[in-house]
């Protein structure tokens, strides 16, 4: 019998979009053991006996989410990453593919962020727990890979959207909230109000397309170190807000609250390994990916009618 995968963080976006591609694999959630406990880590992975690990599981947050606990994200990510991949490594799981994320790394106002800019700076103070834990991540895979023989390896995504997305006003990121605060201006007759100027640049990608790509990083060949990913070289929020907007059938206006936080002006990240690892990668366009993002929402609206829903995507499919 071949050893499963096994999929920590099965219940958040990333671990949903996997499931979609591998239903087959086992996943782990809240509900099944708090990681944060190592030998509850311990525990699973020994009764599971995975032949390889998607590592998927962390506390994740939006910027005021991140802004007001910075200490309770930088602990708690730390607490998981530290008991599942120590867990791994003693029962030597020859392959380990987990995530980073571009808040991890600092940027530049006059030229993109790459793979060898990691540690080159310290990263934005707003999210600098998150980011710090990421980071230990990152060189927790490297010392096992490297002292252990082992294939582990990550991918850095730029900020993920789509189904299973935290539509949450407070807590939720960019285009999560924004989906829901233009579906509250549609539902209430209220202006479409986004944080910030709109000036801010950031980089999306479709949850689908990373959860494909982490697949075929499992499989990957190329050493320790991560792999940006990323479709594009970013739009501005105004942009984004915009395009939420058409997707949606809002007709109304879209103002921008300057009071309201909205972290680092320029964001951007450019792979310079993508390519070669991961050759005639097409990713999924804005649009699209939205379109899809605004179907699930809709559908799990309490009261939404699959004909409003149908009228809301109409010329968008």
């Amino acid at each position: 019998m071949t050893a499963p995968l096994l999929v920590t963080g099965g219940s958040g976006l990333l671990g949903m979009a996997v499931r979609r591609l591998r239903p087959d694999a086992v996943y782990l959630s809240r509900q099944d053991g708090d990681l944060r406990d190592r030998s509850v880590a311990e525990r699973l992975l020994k009764s599971i006996q995975p032949g390889q690990i998607l590592h998927l599981a962390g506390l994740v947050g939006g910027v005021k989410a991140n802004a007001v606990d910075n200490a309770r994200f930088l602990e708690e990510n730390i607490l998981i990453n530290t008991a599942v991949l120590s867990a791994a490594r003693q029962l030597r799981i020859p392959r380990l593919t987990t995530m980073l994320s571009s808040c991890a790394f600092p940027f530049y106002a006059d030229r993109q962020t790459t793979e060898t800019d990691l540690l080159s700076a310290s990263p934005y103070d707003g999210n600098a727990g998150y980011a710090y834990a990421k980071r230990m991540l990152d060189l927790h895979v490297r010392l096992a890979a490297t002292e252990a023989g082992l294939a582990w390896n990550s991918l850095t995504p730029v900020t993920m959207y789509g189904p299973h997305d935290s539509f949450d006003l407070e807590s939720g990121h960019v285009v999560g909230a924004l989906i829901r605060r233009c579906h509250d201006a549609q539902t209430n007759g209220a202006v479409f109000t986004v944080w910030g100027t709109g000036r801010a640049v950031r980089q999306f990608v479709y949850v689908d397309d990373v959860a494909r790509l982490a697949l075929g990083a499992l499989a990957g060949a190329w050493g320790s170190g991560t792999t940006i990913v990323t479709p594009d070289e970013g739009i501005s929020i105004a942009h984004l807000a915009r395009t939420i907007g058409q997707v949606m059938d809002y007709p109304g206006p879209i103002v921008f609250d300057a009071t309201k936080p909205e972290g680092m002006l320029v964001k951007r990240l450019q792979s310079t390994t993508f390519d070669a690892r991961f050759p005639g990668n097409r990713f999924t366009s804005l649009t699209d990916g939205l379109t899809e993002t605004v179907r699930w929402f809709f559908s799990r609206q309490v009261g939404r009618s699959q004909r409003h829903l149908e009228s809301s995507l109409c010329g968008h499919s």
